[in-house]
């Protein structure tokens, strides 16, 4: 038979009427140009006053074979955290008493129902492009990353955060709240301040391989940067090396600057904190979370925690203690590691010479001239030289003493004469 366009409510009315007018079936259908079958199909839901079904497989929404309460608390968990994904609201939905035995839904599942319900709670993604790391990492806790996240506001102050992350295993190491309000806005974090939050670090996990950082003025001498910062020096001294990314390339920090992001969607994005005691307690919380059940994209974690990833990586397997830092810091790894380079400099009118922050004075009648400057670990001075080699003066290193470094003395060392402590002093 001719195939031809579905029956209209019409023609279905029809066939009614005309068998109940003695007509045939087949009749009718040669009439309506259907088959027999078609015309008792319509002649029986007539007959029977029957409504027939939608055709096709029955429309199903979204979670539509889950529970009404499932979808109605993972939209509320959305809403109320707009920078929490799939996989986080699935970890608060485990957590919940009501639900932690129910099949859950997956995460494409979530994604495609917060992009029909709550549209403006879905974050915008922008594809990544891949960028090569400076030198190998091959283990956990070779290398940290370090950067501050600043300008967080905790009710009237404002906060910024140190954060560390493992570079291998994508472990968030720590987040350290500091606030910074000054009289004008905000400041960045001092020297100490970074030593505070590493050092906490170290308590926890032991000491690194490797820490990495930016060029950030606290970590190089800005006016100086072919001189070793302190900073520099203190990690050198602890067996720590600092490696810092290249200059213009945020990308080579990549993992810190992907772990503010999730930090801030996990902790303090859709949060208000009035104390930073607060906010600092959300920190801890939400990186153990990370760490422990959060299914981490950090590439050798495989979809994994990278705690379940890497168990071994709970320590570095190099001890520390704040208690015994004084005993542990290596003088001598410094003065190695200063005695390798050779800086050149030209003396100023005023006969001074300038190595990072220090200035040491070596008279005007050499004003103009070029000095080659060495270190000399037996005597913990520096040798200036002209450009023939002749030694033109041997002064004291200023600020490369353990304490200067270190920036404390130890309760059960005796103060020598004139000794100043290391400004500003915080908290006091």
């Amino acid at each position: 038979m001719i195939q031809r366009t579905p029956l209209t409510q019409a023609e279905k009315e029809y066939i009614g009427q005309r068998k109940a007018a003695g007509a045939s079936l087949r009749q009718i259908g040669q009439e309506l140009r259907c088959s027999v079958e078609t015309t008792r199909k319509w002649w029986r839901y007539q007959r029977d006053a029957r409504i027939p079904g939608a055709r096709g497989r029955p429309k199903r929404g979204v979670l539509s074979t889950y529970a009404v309460a499932i979808r109605d608390k993972a939209v509320e968990l959305k809403k109320a955290h707009p920078h929490w994904g799939p996989i986080s609201i699935k970890l608060e939905l485990k957590r919940d008493a009501n639900f932690s035995r129910q099949k859950l839904p997956s995460n494409a599942v979530l994604s495609v129902l917060f992009q029909q319900v709550c549209p403006e709670c879905v974050q915008p993604r922008n594809q990544r492009i891949t960028r090569s790391q400076q030198g190998a990492v091959e283990s956990p806790h070779q290398r940290w990353q370090i950067d501050t996240k600043e300008q967080v506001q905790v009710g009237s102050a404002f906060v910024s955060l140190l954060e560390l992350r493992d570079l291998f295993t994508g472990l968030m190491i720590g987040s350290r709240a500091f606030i910074t309000t000054t009289e004008k806005r905000w400041r960045r974090l001092s020297l100490v301040e970074n030593q505070q939050a590493l050092r906490q670090a170290f308590q926890t996990w032991g000491l690194p391989l490797e820490v990495q950082t930016d060029h950030d003025g606290v970590y190089i001498n800005p006016n100086d940067h072919l001189f070793p910062s302190t900073f520099t020096l203190w990690l050198v001294g602890l067996g720590i090396t600092h490696v810092t990314s290249r200059p213009h390339r945020p990308t080579d920090q990549g993992s810190i600057e992907r772990n503010h992001r999730t930090l801030a969607d996990f902790a303090w994005k859709d949060q208000v904190f009035e104390q930073i005691g607060d906010l600092q307690q959300a920190l801890d919380q939400h990186q153990l979370r990370y760490n422990q059940a959060y299914p981490s994209k950090a590439a050798h974690c495989q979809g994994r925690p990278p705690l379940v990833a890497f168990p071994e990586a709970g320590s570095t397997g190099r001890p520390y203690h704040p208690a015994n830092e004084w005993n542990s810091f290596d003088l001598n790894r410094v003065d190695a590691y200063l005695a390798q380079s050779v800086w050149i400099r030209t003396v100023t009118t005023n006969g001074q010479v300038y190595l990072g922050n220090q200035r040491y004075n070596l008279g005007r009648s050499y004003r103009g001239q070029k000095v080659a400057v060495r270190f000399q670990p037996a005597s913990h001075t520096f040798r200036f030289e002209s450009a023939d080699g002749t030694v033109l003066k041997e002064l004291p290193a200023i600020g490369l003493a353990k304490e200067d470094i270190l920036g404390f003395l130890p309760a059960n060392l005796a103060l020598p004469a004139g000794f100043q402590f290391c400004l500003p002093l915080l908290g006091v």
